[in-house]
């Protein structure tokens, strides 16, 4: 029983310390963080934080990184297709909305670290080639005249913003709007279907094959 409890308060301690991580660096930026401010934030004196983690890079590869990695290779995995544009919306709607429910973190942590630490973010996203595949196609749709000939920048920062901000202001808007958390994550679902119809309802001069 004893070794029970002590492995129940380890796995306690060590989710209180990753959670912890994740406001922080989300909060300060990983450059401005201290493995301090994470030991303060969790409740626990900086011996017990190195006891669990080394280092902050531990911690932010852990909590961070991974989620990061795992997200770029998805969102490569979509844009890097050979399939219609039409169904790649739905497929990054549907895996971005997803990923940012089980990684609520992520999403701030990019806003911020994109303003203070651009470079590591890129680094950590470096979707450019598959992005330029996906651009090549709105190109050719438009050049089709299937498309609306605008800029790809405003393909991209509609997809984005309609996908992200909804996590980005979740705490703000729930309470403006009055909703639950668990009606927020219904509307979340719901956009899933909203936001490639708004987006291919603008964009699309003919209905896609």
């Amino acid at each position: 029983m004893k070794q029970e409890n002590d492995l129940l308060a380890t796995q306690s301690t060590e989710e209180r310390i990753k959670e912890a991580a994740a406001r922080v660096f989300v909060k300060k930026g990983f450059a401005a963080t201290k493995t301090r401010d994470i030991a303060e934030e969790a409740g626990i004196n900086i011996a017990s934080l190195h006891y669990y983690y080394r280092s902050k890079d531990k911690l932010f590869e852990l909590v961070i990184g991974e989620a990061l990695r795992k997200f770029s290779g998805a969102m490569d995995e979509i844009l890097s297709s050979i399939e219609p544009v039409h169904l790649k919306i739905r497929k990054f709607v549907h895996r971005y909305i997803d990923f940012f429910k089980e990684n609520p973190y992520v999403p701030l942590f990019i806003m911020s670290e994109s303003q203070s630490n651009p470079d590591k973010v890129d680094k950590m996203l470096d979707t450019q080639q598959h992005i330029n595949i996906l651009k090549k196609q709105l190109e050719e749709l438009a050049d089709k005249g299937v498309i609306r000939s605008v800029h790809h920048a405003h393909f991209f920062v509609n997809l984005i913003s309609l996908t992200a901000f909804p996590f980005i202001s979740k705490a703000l808007m729930m309470r403006k709007v009055n909703l639950s958390s668990e009606a927020y994550d219904k509307l979340l679902e719901e956009r899933k279907e909203m936001i490639p119809e708004m987006i291919m309802s603008y964009f699309y001069l003919k209905k896609p094959d």
